[in-house]
């Protein structure tokens, strides 16, 4: 059976090709979180069609052989870009996600697929492929082809019916009245000009603070260049961030938090990074932080009753706090990670055996 894989590009497609990979996408949620709201097609085009300044992502479509107008799968890659700041320690390494509806699944077109990755990393040098598993069977084909688990991963959500109020109210009063020379601070949808130096190297040291277990990888540096193109999407796609941060007494940024709102994702909101810097743990500043940004998401978003996350199933401190929020594991990915040698030697072992 022949497999059509073609190139998906965002920035270019017509709209016979968003037409088709919507239809995709949407058969794809239905079998992941199908009680979960489905993003309009304008506001997936308004995030895919902008090429990230530091990361680019190449799309290949899987078509069905008997009718080319419908995807069955898709295939990604991620990587820096060169004479990017994080390019020079991350530029061995590179992100790939193979999907495939369930009905063409335990065929053996994932195994078909693997060629077109290793293609791409011989293109771009990338001597290392990770990937994120979320369901059984892509754990398991994982395993088949030789991947190992580098990290596992817990998403984390939190209904507002299981909160427990009156503790929340109490970690936000009690974070000033422990910090009583730290100011806390809000941002809406753009952090202001006076602190995006300084609020980069903040949320750049809290990211790379974040276990990776046994993750290759290098140095994740973020940029004001980073920060304004992510706000200028948001405008499009018509998502409100909201980032809370403090300040010390010496201007130095201690901490931050952030949620995503998107009208279409109601009743979910997103809650991004989370973290303290290390010269200021053991404050209450991470309870605090998040404790403020609960009590305002609650008030200024009504229709919100469900907060998801991601962390690291090895990040004990910020699981700690989550569980005493009242988060639980909604599911438990793992990345997985394969050198290209081996990569390339399965694909090649498969395809003298089909």
């Amino acid at each position: 059976m022949d497999l059509p894989v073609v190139p998906f590009h965002p920035p270019t497609a017509t709209r016979e090709e968003w037409a088709r990979f919507h239809t995709y996408r949407r058969l794809r949620q239905a079998e992941t979180d199908p009680d979960d709201p489905v993003p309009r097609d304008a506001t997936v085009e308004a995030w895919m069609r902008h090429p990230h300044p530091h990361w680019q992502v190449l799309h290949l479509a899987v078509l069905d052989p008997e009718r080319p107008d419908a995807m069955i799968g898709s295939l990604s890659f991620e990587m820096s870009r060169p004479g990017t700041p994080s390019h020079e320690t991350n530029r061995h390494r590179g992100s790939a996600q193979v999907e495939l509806l369930r009905p063409w699944r335990r065929r053996g077109l994932g195994r078909r697929l693997l060629p077109h990755i290793v293609a791409v990393m011989r293109e771009h040098g990338r001597t290392v492929v990770q990937g994120w598993c979320e369901e059984p069977d892509g754990q398991a084909f994982a395993a088949a082809v030789g991947a190992r688990v580098v990290q596992r991963r817990r998403q984390n959500r939190l209904r507002f019916d299981r909160v427990d109020w009156a503790m929340v109210e109490r970690w936000a009063a009690e974070g000033p009245q422990r910090n009583p020379a730290t100011t806390l601070r809000w941002f809406v949808d753009r952090i202001d000009d006076d602190i995006l130096e300084p609020y980069c190297g903040l949320f750049t040291e809290v990211f790379n603070m974040q276990p990776f277990d046994e993750e290759e990888h290098g140095e994740f540096i973020f940029t004001p260049e980073v920060f304004r193109d992510g706000e200028a999407r948001n405008a499009e796609s018509g998502t409100t961030k909201v980032t809370a941060i403090t300040q010390e007494a010496d201007r130095a940024l201690s901490s931050l938090t952030e949620v995503m709102y998107n009208p279409d994702e109601v009743p979910i909101l997103w809650q991004g990074l989370t973290g303290v810097a290390n010269a200021s743990r053991g404050r209450g500043l991470g309870k605090w932080v998040k404790a403020a940004m609960l009590l305002r998401v609650r008030r200024e978003f009504p229709d919100i009753h469900t907060v998801a996350t991601g962390n690291a199933s090895s990040n004990e401190a910020m699981l700690s706090i989550n569980e005493r929020l009242g988060f639980r594991t909604h599911r438990e990915p793992v990345v997985v990670q394969m050198g290209l040698a081996e990569l390339e030697g399965y694909a090649q072992r498969n395809a003298r055996s089909a």
